[in-house]
């Protein structure tokens, strides 16, 4: 008998290299590392119609861009810094320039697991529009073309508490954040030099977010905002939101829903209503907008494969944008996107009245 267990042991001793455990492998680091490069190209035809149009003259113009993007976060114990940098480089039309962003660096402090604050530069990304936020009033503007790119966030500070309940109420959380814009810190918030002071208040209630929102702003009238965003089904979600400016006769809302078929189509609705026009110079400064965008995955079973149409229709001037495009992914954390955009309106509409007439925009992303 001790022969057989001295050959049992002996077998195993043989055959542990086949079960051995790296734990270095699945050892949690404490950092993250991830980023992109992107190469792309545009060829632009011109609207004849456009008022720019003198400004250049001619029938098209080509743009060429990279871009570089870098996120890295490192934690310790109650400590996590987050940091994202960008790196930009454009040829518009043979006219050159280049840009050199800390989009995001902020330190976080966790003083248990209810309260935290975070103090640096940071992007808050309040809001539950897909292509526009309303009550997002310390963020930057959305770019309509590309929703879900990065946006350079303002130096700010930021306590949080967070409390997880039983009953209707499951979660609640507050935010008070402090920002100051002046010559110097935030330079490009406003016109006018302030201390702004925000706080959010977030309810998961009955299964719905919902957000309260404040603004205090001490050169000019402060904000409300709301916002809620609610499953129906597995498959569908509703959103909105509403800001006012207090003491003005302004506010604006936004409603939408997203919803995944069967098939795996993808639509994204939204419907922006504001009560007063914004500088033309900006996204969506007319009254009423209906916007669209719709993505299959994986047509006729072609693998990593996607299409998209989307849709930015001005409801005031009839005028609109339309992008039709195709994604690829490759095996190697390349990703390949192709588009054909058009403006369309009458002359003197927001969307006919653009320089560009038509695009056709090729973006090569590799991943890390």
């Amino acid at each position: 008998m001790k022969a057989l267990h001295v050959m049992l042991l002996a077998s195993v001793l043989a055959h542990a290299g086949d079960y051995d455990f790296d734990l270095s492998a699945i050892e949690v680091k404490p950092y993250t590392l991830s980023g992109y490069l992107k190469g792309e190209n545009k060829l632009q035809g011109l609207n004849e119609d456009s008022p720019l149009f003198h400004t250049k003259n001619k029938d098209s113009m080509k743009t060429y861009a990279s871009e570089g993007n870098l996120k890295f976060a490192y934690f310790q114990d109650a400590i996590k810094i987050d940091s994202e940098f960008m790196v930009n480089y454009n040829d518009i039309d043979n006219t050159y320039t280049d840009k050199y962003n800390i989009t995001q660096l902020f330190v976080q402090y966790k003083f248990d697991q209810n309260n935290l604050v975070e103090v640096g530069k940071k992007a808050p990304k309040w809001g539950k529009g897909y292509f526009v936020n309303p009550i997002a009033f310390f963020d930057r503007k959305k770019d309509p073309n590309d929703p879900e790119a990065s946006r350079e966030g303002f130096v700010m500070a930021n306590y949080r508490y967070n409390k997880s309940y039983d009953g209707d109420v499951k979660n609640f959380s507050l935010d008070v954040l402090f920002m100051k814009n002046d010559n110097h810190i935030n330079s490009d918030f406003a016109k006018d030099e302030a201390n702004n002071v925000g706080v959010k208040a977030y309810f998961l209630y009955l299964d719905t977010d919902i957000d309260f929102i404040y603004q205090y702003r001490d050169s000019d009238n402060d904000k409300i905002g709301f916002d809620f965003s609610k499953n129906l089904q597995t498959n569908l979600e509703v959103h909105g939101e509403f800001a006012k400016t207090i003491g003005e006769d302004d506010y604006v809302y936004l409603v939408g829903l997203k919803y995944l078929t069967e098939f795996d189509l993808t639509i994204t609705s939204e419907y922006l209503y504001q009560k007063n026009q914004t500088a033309k110079t900006e996204p969506f400064y007319d009254h009423q907008y209906f916007m669209n965008k719709f993505s299959q995955k994986e047509p006729w079973d072609f693998l990593y494969s996607a299409l998209y149409y989307k849709n930015i229709y001005n409801i005031e001037d009839k005028s609109m944008q339309n992008s039709f495009g195709a994604t690829y992914s490759f095996k190697n954390n390349m990703l390949l996107d192709i588009s054909y955009n058009i403006n369309d309106g009458r002359i003197g509409s927001e969307y006919g009245s653009k320089l560009v007439q038509d695009t056709l925009w090729s973006k090569l992303y590799w991943y890390f």
